[in-house]
């Protein structure tokens, strides 16, 4: 046996082992969301929330965005904003489609004035159209919810939010919401999408989270989701609105955090949202995430620059920062080193498959079972007569998820050679 033939098993056998980990930390991830407990209120609820929805090109699915949204409209303190942009024009399909909804459902239309932005500069100058309208209330009791107009929150997670007094909430992603209406190949990408925000995000969050309540060092640095994410108003004025130079304004607003201290609350109501309906629309969005993801040193080159230093004097978040951008590395060329090493150790040793037969039932078999199996979002995943399809399917979905981070790598230095900036591309919805 040659050294590369050794180096490729023992490749093999780190991915074997990280495939372990991921089982255990879903299941605790499982476990986790299981414990909810029913929240009781007590005495008035003394915040105010306002619930921030952009939308462009939304149409189709604005309406139901209206009807779902209206569930939470009904609480106290709470109004539901959508912000449309001059970007699709003052009498464009989606603001007429706004007014041609029943009056019995509240809600508040703001109208961003600028032809240029994107989703960040919409939220940015709600922010500041609302506070400046509401300017008595109390940024200790007002926090502004982001939503995408796909998602579909649990409804509980209002009453929480309503009594809450920490700076930051997010509420777990769960990428099943048109799983019932997409095809096999992208139910495969929903269900490892929904995988990744069990086995990684939750277990980082909370991991950050508990840190800050035992007052300990963080070892990892967590990242905030663009919906589902409660900002307290004096939070914002603390840390700075979102970032309108990146394209993924959630991420680097999660790090940001991270870097002045300020805690995030992870809280058990989930949120719904939609996996791109199409293989296509993936690799644009997922490029999207990647670009935010390695954007992460100029976040913190920006966070050592200011003036008051004092957060990032310790090496500790360097390290970090390093660790983050392995993490970011292993989703672009993990799945490729993966397969390559499975293909060329199949075809010098055939019993290698039994390997890969192991591989594929750590990696997709088991943690697609769990998913489906659990309680909680059985509705939207439905029947699952074909669900042996699935694995199937999930074989060759996590090469195919390094399509992002190469469509990345490729338009990247492109766009810098013809001085264009990155563009927003908006994902479809259905």
């Amino acid at each position: 046996m040659q050294l590369l033939d050794v180096l490729l098993y023992a490749l093999i056998g780190v991915q074997l082992c990280i495939s372990c980990s991921q089982l255990i930390q879903l299941s605790s991830s499982l476990h986790w969301m299981h414990q909810k407990q029913p929240f009781t209120p007590q005495g008035t609820p003394m915040n105010n929330i306002h619930i921030l929805i952009p939308v462009y090109k939304e149409e189709a699915v604005i309406k139901t965005c209206v009807e779902y949204f209206d569930k939470l409209a009904r609480y106290p303190n709470v109004l539901i904003h959508y912000i449309t942009t001059e970007k699709e024009g003052a009498d464009s399909a989606t603001l007429a489609a706004l007014k041609q909804m029943p009056e019995q459902y509240k809600f508040s239309h703001l109208h961003y004035p600028e032809v240029t932005g994107f989703k960040a500069h919409q939220l940015n100058w709600a922010i500041k159209h609302i506070l400046s309208t509401y300017n008595s209330a109390d940024h200790k009791a007002t926090y502004f919810g982001i939503y995408d107009v796909d998602s579909r929150p649990e409804v509980e997670v209002i009453k929480t939010i309503l009594y809450g007094k920490d700076p930051v909430y997010q509420q777990p992603s769960i990428y099943l919401e048109n799983y019932r209406r997409i095809d096999t190949l992208q139910k495969a990408g929903a269900l490892l999408q929904t995988k990744w925000e069990l086995c990684s995000n939750i277990p980082v969050l909370r991991k950050y989270e508990h840190c800050f309540q035992q007052k300990q060092s963080i070892s990892t640095l967590p990242n905030c989701t663009g919906h589902g994410l409660f900002i307290r108003a004096d939070t914002l004025e603390q840390v700075g609105l979102l970032d309108t130079v990146t394209l993924s304004e959630d991420l680097e607003f999660g790090y940001r955090s991270v870097f002045r201290n300020i805690p995030i609350t992870l809280l058990k109501e989930v949120d719904y949202t939609q996996y791109a309906p199409t293989f296509p629309a993936t690799i644009r969005q997922t490029s999207r995430w990647f670009s935010g993801e390695m954007g992460l040193y100029r976040y913190y080159r920006n966070e050592k620059q200011r003036k008051n230093k004092g957060e990032l004097k310790n090496r500790l978040f360097g390290l970090l920062v390093l660790k983050r951008y392995y993490t970011t590395l292993k989703w672009a060329f993990g799945a490729p080193l993966i397969y390559l090493a499975f293909l060329v150790l199949i075809i010098r040793y055939p019993l290698t498959i039994l390997l890969a037969f192991l591989s594929l039932f750590l990696y997709v078999y088991l943690p697609f079972r769990m998913i489906c199996n659990f309680t909680s979002w059985a509705k939207h995943i439905g029947d699952r007569k074909n669900f042996l399809a699935l694995p199937l399917s999930g074989c060759i979905r996590p090469l195919l998820n390094s399509c992002g981070p190469f469509h990345y790598f490729l338009t990247s230095p492109i766009n810098k050679i013809r001085r264009k900036p990155g563009t927003f591309v908006r994902t479809p919805k259905n």
